[in-house]
Parts: C-alpha cells; structure tokens; sequence
C-alpha cells in the first residue's frame, strides 16, 4: 500500500458535513449540464462513506428545499435577559432553570393553554452555558469581577506590600446635585493603593479639579493623627505615586509637596499595545528601584 494511502477501515478524510455540500454542488452542476449518472452518485457515497440511498436524498432535499447541508436545527442560547438571570443566581443553573419552569407554570394557569414558549431542559441550559459563555464569563458568575480577571489576556502586577505604590487620577461622576441652585456634576480625585485596590485618600470639587483638588485628597491619604476620626485609618506614606498622564498631578505645587516628604512620582506613557511590555518592565523597575 502507498504511504500516502490510510489504514485499512479508516473514515473518511473530508468531514460528512463539508463532503456533503461539495458533493451536492458538484452533483448538482452534471444534473444541470444533463450528464448525471448513478456512477457520480455511488461515487460520491463510497467516498463519503454513506449509502447511496443518503447522497440519493441529499439530492432530493438540494432540489425541494434548495439546502446543500444538513437542516440547521433551532438550538437554545444564553440572551442577555438569561444571562442577568444567571448573574442573580451566581451561576446556579439549576435554580434558573427551576424559575424557568415556575415562570411556565404560572403563564400556562393564566392562559389556560399550552405555554408557547418551550422552557429547555437543565442538560440544554448548561450546554448553553458551556457554549454561549467564555470562561471569564462563567468564572464571574460565581466568583465576582475579581475571577472573571484571571482569565483576561493583560500583564499581571507582582504582588506588593500596602503604600508600596499609589496611582492618583480624577473621575468625572455622571451624577446632577444641587449647588446653591444650579445643576453640577462633581468631579473626585482620589488616590488608590495598588496593593489592596483601597482609595486611601479622596476629594470631590463642584468644578474640574486641578492642584487644589490633588493636595486635599493628599492629606486625606496622608493624615493618620486620628484613626478613629474622618482619616483613618488607611493612608500614610506611599514608596511611589504613579500617575497615568495627568499634568496636574505632575504641577509644580503637587511635585513640591511630595518632594519634601521624598515620595517619588512617575508619570506613565500613553497606552499603546506594543507598549504593554515596556509598560510593565518600567512599573517592574520602579518597583525594584523603591526596593
């Protein structure tokens, strides 16, 4: 036997499904032309590994229905409504599907009627799940945000020690109050530890924030005379202060105020996905050189 032939009782190469359309396509274009002849077919089955009585029908279903492939059968799917469902449930499937069924119950006592709407069974809700969801997704359902980030493609941070690092940045809140009579979205600047994601100081302004703003969050996050009062009791002195781009945060007057308690600043280049290893390697040395 060649080397190129398969074992003996080997399938056949090209998938049933793929085969079938080409076949039929093919079979198709000689049934046009007037030059088809059972040979093309027995052909076509012996290939494909089928009877001739199947490629006989796929012919005839081609003709009828003008399909080349298999009909496509109407499977259930996760929809955004199943999916907050699933989120409320963290996950349980099989509540859902028990709510699912409750839900069908009550509509079908009401209508006095068959419900027309078919409620899946609990194997087809968690094919489902398994297919419509990517693994973050599931891992949020019962884990949080927190394990649905173990499975995002980004650069992880080595672990650190709280006030090792800090990163300073304003936030626009899409939120109206009332200011002496006038609408106004206020504005916070905050200051996060990168260890323990905790906002160890914080401000909010009426107006877009500027050094002002920066030096009342800083002593908010700095101040710990009082740890039962309104500063404490996360904060102290930060290793190093990393801010994304913000020119405020990097004004002569926040740099002063820094610089006499000798907490360095690092001010980030713009994102850039080539940069993402430069990026981490320049936070990794910054981290080294605090060390």
């Amino acid at each position: 036997m060649p080397e190129e032939d398969g074992p003996a009782g080997a399938g056949p190469v090209v998938p049933v499904a793929l085969a079938r359309q080409q076949a039929v396509d093919r079979l198709l274009a000689l049934d046009a032309r007037g030059e088809l002849a059972t040979g093309h077919v027995r052909l076509v089955a012996d290939a494909v590994g089928v009877s001739l009585r199947t490629v006989w029908r796929w012919l005839a279903a081609a003709r009828a229905e003008g399909r080349t492939g298999a009909r496509q059968r109407e499977r259930f799917m996760v929809t955004p409504q199943l999916h907050a469902r699933l989120v409320l449930w963290c996950g349980n499937a099989a509540a859902v599907h028990r709510e699912l069924l409750a839900e069908a119950r009550a509509a079908d006592d009401d209508a006095g009627e068959a419900v027309s709407v078919a409620v899946p069974s609990l194997a087809a809700l968690h094919r489902a799940i398994r297919r419509d969801l990517n693994p973050g997704q599931r891992a949020a359902l019962t884990g949080g945000e927190q394990a649905r980030r173990r499975h995002d493609v980004h650069l992880r941070w080595p672990r650190q020690w709280r006030n090792a690092c800090w990163e300073g940045d304003h936030k626009h809140v899409p939120v109206e109050v009332d200011l002496h009579g006038e609408l106004v979205c206020p504005w916070v600047t905050w200051f996060i530890d990168c260890a323990t994601n905790a906002v160890t100081g914080a401000a909010i302004t009426p107006h877009t924030p500027s050094w002002d703003a920066i030096l009342a969050a800083l002593r908010t996050a700095i101040s710990r005379d009082e740890p039962d009062g309104p500063y404490g009791p996360i904060g102290s002195l930060p290793a190093l202060v990393r801010i994304d781009r913000g020119k405020d945060f990097l004004s002569r007057t926040v740099a002063s105020a820094l610089g006499a308690l000798a907490i360095p600043v690092h001010d980030l280049p713009a994102y850039s996905p080539h940069l993402r290893v430069q990026y981490a390697t320049l936070c990794l040395a910054c981290h080294r050189s605090m060390g």
